[in-house]
């Protein structure tokens, strides 16, 4: 009764993220990198190597650019085919991590909170909705932990350490080797310190593990690597070496970084899960090991790292939301969980609070505030409850509710204002057959690309590297100097373009340019030029 229940809220899970996922534009720069990346490997065939705006991109693996173009492929070169394959991957990844609780906490009431636990966490419900590499990296470190921890804990099957090399491979092919920081790396310190750890897996079971691994994860790399002299010391200095110890990608932040990130993203969880840490003795075992290996060592270990980004700890959550569960069941609480009721609450007035903030919103106070009353009214209900367990069903229910209204509150607020979606749509309205290029410039935005169904040229935005680049097609896309630009210019009778506002008249005036205005957003104009002659008095 229980699983059919698990079952039946997963379904609905899957749907409450599926229902108004083409609601938002691809957000830029990470959506749109994936989106135009998986239109380009479409429209090439070729899928080997990814490129954005026409040029090698080999900072992330390809799988993740892969299942943007399978959704592209099913759903059509739009919103939701970008994002479906994403939702697939945050649903698989529940499944898992109820999975995984089942063995640990043997217990289907704990199973239950540990899948409602994953599944509302605000950081992990955020990234269930954005193409990027993040949520299929946590569909992997979780299905490969469910095999680890069977093996270790559970009724061992014969097939789990071929599973176990399939995952790892398929999150090397995600993330490289970051999928071993969440797996292996505290498996392999387990054995030092705890038994069930040790003699896990027979010498045959590792050889047929590390064969599949290999055979998914080594493929690409080689071919890649065969393709592009340089590319091995790329992928290992540039994005190993220099991600670690500099701050090459300007992501430096102190030490204590995830702590608050962590804090703010498992509300209100975070309270049960900080009581099951300072009673964590009282606990079993298992999910005292859980914590001390398979969070708490990811946990320095991406602290002390350089370079750092909020989403570098989300494959953590799965774990974390085990050991809560088992906190939440082992400890009553009742001040705790009135205390989330009440960051629930606050929480629960955002929505009538951003319509009376956000201009674009000031139209929708309405359904806002109905929005608010009733996320209140959820949390009234599960402050009630909250001597048993329906307070977990409330809690978990107004989160997801809340999640909802916050993806209509984001996709509202870019509806009243121009996007790059309504910009691109704009100019394919003025030139319907794609005959004029646009030019972005000192910009980067490939979402432009995306919705022009065409390479926009990018003109001394951010830095691209070419090193990879066998011949100099990558110029028509990309410019690099005043020089390059003047050229390109002088090659284009009429043209789009899209720039900054404080760009315009130096911009329109060094390359005499007549401009007229078709739309703007918040940083960027796009306008429709043509060069100046003597007859010229305007377009």
């Amino acid at each position: 009764m229980t699983t059919n229940r698990s079952l039946w809220l997963l379904l609905l899970y899957f749907v409450m993220l599926l229902a108004p996922l083409g609601a938002v534009s691809i957000v830029e720069s990470t959506e749109a990198r994936y989106a135009e990346a998986g239109r380009e490997m479409l429209a090439s065939g070729d899928f080997l190597q990814p490129r954005i705006n026409g040029i090698k991109h080999f900072h992330k693996p390809p799988l993740a650019y892969w299942m943007t173009a399978a959704g592209m492929r099913l759903f059509g070169l739009n919103d939701f085919g970008v994002r479906f394959f994403c939702v697939v991957a945050a649903c698989l990844s529940v499944l898992y991590v109820r999975k995984t609780a089942h063995i640990l906490l043997g217990d289907a009431r704990k199973t239950l909170f540990a899948a409602l636990v994953f599944s509302t966490s605000i950081l992990f419900i955020t990234l269930a909705r954005i193409a990027s590499t993040e949520i299929y990296l946590i569909l992997f470190v979780t299905a490969a932990q469910f095999h680890l921890f069977r093996s270790v804990y559970g009724k061992k099957r014969s097939y789990d350490a071929p599973l176990l090399g399939l995952f790892l491979g398929l999150g090397f092919l995600t993330k490289g080797h970051i999928i071993f920081a969440f797996t292996l790396m505290p498996y392999l310190a387990a054995k030092i310190f705890n038994g069930n750890h040790r003699k896990v897996f027979r010498p045959g079971e590792i050889i047929a593990g590390s064969a599949i691994f290999l055979a998914i994860a080594l493929p690409w790399y080689l071919l890649v690597i065969a393709e592009n002299p340089g590319l091995l010391s790329y992928f290992f200095k540039v994005h190993t070496v220099d991600r670690i110890a500099t701050d090459r990608f300007h992501r430096y932040q102190p030490f204590w970084y995830f702590m608050y990130i962590f804090l703010v993203t498992f509300l209100p969880y975070i309270l049960f899960f900080g009581k099951g840490l300072v009673s964590i003795r009282r606990l079993n075992p298992p999910v005292r090991n859980l914590l001390l290996f398979y969070v708490a060592l990811p946990f320095v270990v991406f602290s002390a790292v350089k370079g750092k980004h909020a989403t570098y700890i989300a494959p953590l959550y799965g774990a974390a939301a085990i050991f809560t569960a088992e906190a939440i069941a082992a400890f009553t609480a009742p001040l705790l969980r009135r205390i989330s009721s009440g960051l629930l609450a606050l929480i629960a007035a955002a929505p009538v609070v951003a319509g009376f903030f956000l201009p674009a919103l000031a139209s929708a106070r309405l359904p806002l505030a109905a929005s608010s009353a009733l996320a209140l009214a959820m949390v009234w209900m599960a402050d009630h409850r909250r001597e048993d367990d329906r307070f977990m069903y409330w809690t978990a229910g107004c989160l997801m509710f809340l999640a909802a209204v916050g993806w209509s509150i984001y996709g509202l607020s870019t509806m009243r204002s121009t996007t790059y979606k309504i910009m691109t749509t704009e100019i394919n309205r003025l030139d319907p057959e794609n005959k004029l290029d646009i030019l972005v410039y000192k910009g980067n935005l490939p979402s432009v690309s995306f919705y022009r169904r065409k390479l926009a040229t990018m003109a001394l935005g951010s830095p691209r590297e070419t090193q990879f680049e066998t011949d100099d097609q990558w110029k028509n896309t990309y410019i690099k100097d005043e020089d390059s630009l003047k050229t390109y210019l002088s090659g284009h009778r009429e043209l789009f373009v899209i720039t900054h506002p404080r760009n315009i008249e130096s911009f329109f005036a060094e390359h005499s340019l007549l401009c007229k205005e078709i739309s703007h957003t918040k940083r960027y104009n796009s306008y429709r030029c043509v060069r100046k002659t003597a007859a010229d008095g305007g377009i």
